[in-house]
């Protein structure tokens, strides 16, 4: 996936047919508004069907409407396209600092794919221990995910050295795991731990705002916040909010997880005790 949506839709408009190419006119025209749109919505406002629009997102090379709109999000994101973006980028007030947030917030949710958070959320409850890495803004909120981890009776840790996290690694094997937070995806100590985790076997997860990066393409699996231009750059990034918010979800389905569990196992137990 590499995010030239708009690009290709230029480059081969001309080979699609004329429903194809009303479905590539409303993409090229409201970017912003079609990474928010689901299968059926976009093919009614281009006055086109389901089937064109994932007919046109084949043409584009890539496998359906999904991936499309992943890729699409991550061009608005390199791009700063005019509109969403850039009014992210440029909050007049207090009030639309938080707008922004929500609608980048939004934005993630959209495109979360909730297959691989719950298989995150059951990799962590099956881990002998949970490792969580990160470096620079992400540091507090991995710390604050691994502490929580630890509150629903999970053996996780996160270290705010590297090197004291890697060292706590090494004896790691196939019965952990590590999950890696980096929105950028290119921190090279992130990377090293999970190097060091593919090499002990672990399996390993990435939270990050690139499918792109170093760090997505050395994991078992990623999690994209897809937001890659968070607001006041030079100020203080945002983007821990961003890796805050799916590392929440995964908590909650964490939490989840277990109380069904709880549950399963007192229902057995009461069919034991009347031997049903």
């Amino acid at each position: 996936m590499d995010g030239q949506v708009l690009k290709r839709i230029n480059t081969m408009k001309e080979e699609m047919f004329a429903a194809e190419r009303k479905v590539a006119d409303y993409i090229t025209a409201n970017p912003q508004e079609v990474v928010r749109l689901n299968v059926t919505d976009l093919a009614e406002k281009s006055g086109s069907s389901d089937a064109t629009v994932i007919r046109m997102c084949k043409r584009l090379g890539y496998g359906g409407f999904y991936q499309m709109k992943l890729a699409l999000a991550e061009e608005l994101g390199r791009y700063q396209m005019v509109g969403y973006v850039d009014a992210a980028q440029n909050p007049q007030s207090a009030k639309e600092v938080i707008q922004c947030l929500t609608r980048d917030l939004l934005r993630i949710a959209d495109l979360l794919d909730e297959e691989k958070v719950q298989r995150c959320a059951d990799l962590i409850c099956q881990s002998h221990r949970v490792f969580v890495s990160a470096v620079g803004n992400t540091i507090p909120v991995a710390m604050d995910f691994a502490f929580r981890l630890c509150r629903l009776g999970i053996n996780a840790t996160c270290e705010t050295i590297v090197e004291y996290g890697m060292a706590s690694m090494v004896k790691g094997d196939s019965e952990d795991m590590l999950l890696a937070v980096s929105h950028s995806g290119s921190s090279k100590h992130v990377i090293q731990t999970v190097e060091l985790a593919n090499r002990r076997k672990m399996p390993t997860v990435a939270v990050t705002s690139s499918s792109s990066s170093v760090l997505a393409r050395n994991v078992n699996f990623y999690l994209l916040t897809t937001v890659e231009n968070p607001l006041f750059g030079e100020y203080g990034s945002t983007s821990h909010i961003y890796e805050q918010a799916v590392l929440d979800a995964v908590l909650y389905m964490v939490s989840k997880k277990q109380k069904q569990e709880r549950d399963t196992e007192g229902i057995e137990a009461i069919l034991a005790e009347y031997k049903i």
